[in-house]
C-alpha cells in the first residue's frame, strides 16, 4: 500500500483513538489491519504526533498518553489513555451552538450575505429552530448587565468614570477614576482601556474585576489614535525575565506576552517575558516549579523569587 495523505492519516487516527481506548489496549498489527494503517506509519503518529495532541492550554495533563510504544518505536502493544474528549463524536450542545452563531452575527456586518458564513449560520440556526438575526438575544456575560453597558455608554459619550479594582498583581482594591477610551473582549474576558488618573496613563482593566462604577459628570477628550486594544500592554518600565522553559512548559509562550524567544541545543527555549506585577511573575513560578529557570532579570529581581513567594504562602498556614 502507498503511503497515506496526510488527509486518511487524520481520519484514520480521529476513528482508531475511541476504537483503541473502548478495547483498553490492542495489538498494534490488529490496530494497522483493522484501519487500513499501514504499521510503520500508525507507528511513526502514535509516537511522534499522536502524544502532542490535547486540549488548551496543551499542558501535559492535557495531553494525550499513548502507551506500549517507547521513544524508538518499539512495542507490539498500543493502549491510549487522557483522550475521553476524543473517544465520542463531537456534537455541539444548545448553548455552544448558539453562542457560535452568535460569534458569527457579530461578524456578518460587511459580510456577503451569500458566502459560506452567512450560509452556515443558516443551516446552523435551523437546526436549532431559531432565525439568524430575529431570534436571538446575545448576553455578554455576567458582567455585562452590571458594568460592560455603563462603560459603553461613557465611552461613547466621554464622560470619566470612578472605579473601585480588584489589582490581581498587588491582592487589593483601590479606588480610580479613568477616562474610558475602548470596551473589548479577548480570551473570553471583557476589558476597558482609558487614562487612569491616578497612575497617570494609559492602563488596561479587567471588567469582571471592577468592584463599583460610578459615571461622572465630567467629561473628556480622547486622544487622536488609542492604539489597538490588547488585555496586556508592557510599559517600558516594566521588568524584563527571562525564563529558561523546558519542552513540557512551551504553554507559557501562547498564553503570556512575549518580547523575544531563543530555542537551545538542548530543546529548552529561553523566553523574554516584560512582567507589570512581580507578583504575576511569583505566581508563574510557582507554578512552573522546576519547567522553569529565572535566567535574568531587568531590573534586577531576587533570584530565589518563587522561595520567597512560596514561604509567604506557608506563612499564611503556621
Amino acid at each position: 500500500m502507498s503511503r497515506l495523505s496526510a488527509g486518511d492519516r487524520l481520519i484514520r487516527m480521529l476513528e482508531l483513538v475511541p476504537w483503541v481506548m473502548s478495547q483498553g489496549g490492542a495489538e498494534l498489527s490488529e490496530v494497522a489491519h483493522r484501519f487500513d494503517y499501514p504499521e510503520h506509519e500508525l507507528r511513526e503518529d502514535l509516537v511522534k504526533v499522536l502524544f502532542v495532541v490535547g486540549l488548551h492550554p496543551f499542558t501535559p495533563d492535557e495531553l494525550i498518553y499513548v502507551m506500549g510504544l517507547d521513544e524508538d518505536e518499539n512495542g507490539d502493544w498500543v493502549a491510549i489513555s487522557n483522550a475521553d474528549y476524543f473517544s465520542r463524536p463531537l456534537r455541539l450542545t444548545p448553548s455552544q451552538a448558539l453562542g457560535l452563531i452568535g460569534a458569527g452575527e457579530a461578524l456578518l456586518s460587511g459580510a456577503d450575505p451569500d458566502g459560506p458564513l452567512s450560509r452556515g449560520l443558516a443551516k446552523l440556526a435551523a437546526a436549532l429552530g431559531v432565525s439568524v438575526g430575529e431570534d436571538l438575544a446575545v448576553s455578554l456575560g455576567e458582567s455585562a448587565d452590571e458594568w460592560v453597558e455603563p462603560l459603553l455608554a461613557a465611552t461613547a459619550a466621554r464622560h470619566q468614570v470612578q472605579i473601585r479594582y480588584f489589582s490581581f498583581g498587588r491582592g487589593q482594591e483601590s479606588d480610580r477614576v479613568i477616562h474610558p477610551y475602548r470596551v473589548f473582549s479577548e480570551m473570553g474576558n471583557w476589558y476597558v482601556k482609558g487614562h487612569c488618573q491616578q497612575a497617570g496613563g494609559v492602563r488596561v482593566f479587567r471588567i469582571d474585576r471592577i468592584r463599583s462604577l460610578e459615571v461622572m459628570d465630567s467629561v473628556f477628550a480622547p486622544p487622536d489614535e488609542t492604539g489597538a486594544p490588547s488585555a496586556f500592554q508592557a510599559r517600558d518600565t516594566d521588568p524584563r525575565v527571562v525564563l529558561r522553559l523546558a519542552p513540557t512548559a512551551l504553554w507559557v509562550l501562547e498564553r503570556y506576552p512575549t518580547e523575544g524567544q531563543v530555542q537551545l541545543d538542548s530543546g529548552v527555549i529561553e523566553a523574554t517575558l516584560p512582567v507589570s506585577e512581580i507578583g504575576r511573575l511569583e505566581r508563574l513560578l510557582l507554578q512552573l516549579g522546576t519547567q522553569a529557570e529565572l535566567r535574568h532579570t531587568d531590573p534586577p529581581v531576587a533570584d530565589d523569587q518563587a522561595q520567597l513567594a512560596a514561604q509567604r504562602v506557608l506563612a499564611r498556614y503556621e
